[in-house]
């Protein structure tokens, strides 16, 4: 691994965030996921570690799921995390790593992803330019479906099992690897190339991003409701209902914010911008001038914003043909999870126990049974280099941990990572050292 841990006294390693002051700053669950690791540690232990240590209330709700766990937002999870995490790290202004510095000015509604997604070609390049690969802040984000840099869609499906929401988890998170399998998410082959009405979202978006880390403070809401009014009247005449009309939002909406101390969402200061002309940024900072602008460059209303309420079409599925394919994929000699198969057939995975219940089970059995196979195969092997390099960490009368290990063994061997935390454990354990939290190595 290469973090960057300063030496200085903290209760934890400081450290040092990734990319911050960039489109591609690392969000804050990847931060405490990264600290995890460094201290050789789960997900759910550091967090319950940090809870006693500040003296919060322990809620159960954050030991059970993963997801009902936001500190890259702008609530109050991300705040109480944000400050408690640079307290103990040494690590100042954590906050950039959360949608903190626009709380006032963004509203929650919306504001951030329920799936866990992620760029595959930015892990491939985390790597190929030997950097750790991380999450980034922008890809929690709900209006943010692509990748600007490899005008690409975001993916939230594993490459090798074919599971979703395999990003996060309360045990072990290595990002840019498989929390269910340990495979490496940055191996996609079948990539969806993103329109350039997404690219602009994703664009105006990351410019914000990189903006927030030269903030010293919260934006307050009066210089961008002031800057809406000017938009309003420089364009419309003054006339609500005739920018309303513009941004493609009904009039009480543009009263509620006007009128009535209403905060905008994301996707709607996107439609401001992209119908008036100014960035995302400027809207949002108030820099709104008194001149008119307009530009043909940016994409209509209806392709930034598609109707999403319009229903689909009734699908009708062939039973038959599903129950051959899956028979095809039984004999095979690549096994593939039923999560993969639904995928490839274009069916949710619970459909295909109505449609084809006994070789859908079947193909699930065969899936268990070779996960169960590579577990194992994977587990000696990762014993097979992980054990030597224990050894000769401790005649350098070192303590372990994940961080000297990763410098001694090759990061892109199957098995690695999964393993390597255990094993370091069981290390400790034969030779009575202490497992708590501490800075120093």
């Amino acid at each position: 691994m290469n973090d960057t841990v300063r030496i200085r006294r903290s209760l934890l390693h400081a450290l040092e965030p990734i990319a911050v002051g960039t489109p591609d700053a690392e969000s804050l669950l990847s931060y405490i996921y990264r600290l995890a690791m460094s201290h050789c540690v789960s997900v759910r232990e550091l967090i319950n570690r940090v809870t006693e240590r500040m003296g919060w209330e322990q809620r159960a709700r954050y030991s059970v799921q993963w997801h009902n766990f936001n500190p890259h937002s702008t609530g109050e999870v991300a705040e109480k995390w944000s400050s408690g995490l640079s307290a103990l790290t040494s690590v100042e202004r954590l906050d950039k790593l959360t949608l903190l510095p626009w709380r006032k000015v963004i509203s929650q509604q919306g504001l951030t992803a329920k799936p866990s997604r992620w760029c595959s070609q930015c892990f491939a390049q985390d790597r190929s330019d030997g950097r750790d690969p991380y999450f980034r802040l922008a890809w929690d984000l709900g209006d943010v479906d692509v990748c600007p840099r490899h005008a690409t869609r975001l993916t939230d499906v594993c490459p090798d099992c074919g599971r979703t929401n395999v990003r996060n988890t309360m045990t072990y998170v290595v990002p840019g690897w498989c929390s269910s399998c340990g495979a490496f998410l940055g191996d996609a082959k079948d990539l969806t190339l993103a329109n350039s009405a997404d690219v602009w979202k994703s664009s105006q978006i990351g410019s914000m991003l990189a903006t927030h880390a030269r903030l010293h403070s919260a934006l307050g809401p009066e210089p961008m409701i002031s800057g809406i009014v000017r938009l309003v009247s420089n364009l419309d005449g003054g006339n609500n209902a005739a920018f309303a009309r513009r941004i493609g939002l009904a009039k009480t909406t543009v009263h509620y914010w006007l009128q009535q101390g209403g905060i905008p969402s994301m996707a709607g200061h996107l439609r401001i911008a992209s119908q008036t002309g100014v960035t995302l940024v400027e809207l949002l900072t108030g820099q709104v001038g008194d001149e008119p602008r307009t530009s043909a460059e940016i994409p209509a209303l209806a392709t930034l914003f598609p109707d999403r309420k319009q229903r689909a079409s009734p699908r009708t599925h062939n039973v038959e043909q599903i129950n051959m394919q899956l028979k095809a994929l039984i004999r095979s000699n690549v096994p593939v999870s039923a999560a993969e198969a639904a995928r490839r057939l274009n069916v949710h995975h619970r459909q295909l126990y109505v449609f084809a219940d006994q070789a859908a089970r079947s193909l699930s059995h065969k899936w268990t049974q070779h996960r169960q196979h590579r577990g194992i195969e994977s587990a000696e092997r990762a014993r097979k280099l992980i054990e030597p390099a224990l050894k000769a960490i401790a005649a350098e009368g070192k303590s372990a941990n994940l961080r000297l290990l990763m410098h001694r063994i090759p990061v892109g061997t199957p098995g690695i990572l999964k393993h390597a935390i255990a094993l370091i454990k069981e290390a400790k354990l034969s030779t009575g050292s202490d497992e708590q939290i501490h800075s120093e190595d």
